[in-house]
């Protein structure tokens, strides 16, 4: 049991490490004026933040 807890863990960081980059290139393509590929990246921000979410509350 813990070894999967640890799993997880290394998972979830692994995944708000990936939502972190996604952030930074979604302000970066903002700034330079691509708003459309600014919105894909937020959604998928978006969508990491919800899968660690969920990860995080199906362990506990």
């Amino acid at each position: 049991m813990l070894h999967e807890f640890k799993e997880v863990e290394k998972k979830r960081i692994e995944l708000e490490q990936l939502r972190i980059i996604i952030q930074a290139t979604e302000i970066t393509y903002r700034q330079k004026g691509e708003l459309p590929t600014a919105e894909r990246l937020k959604n998928l921000e978006n969508n990491l933040e919800k899968a660690i979410h969920l990860l995080i509350t199906s362990n506990y």
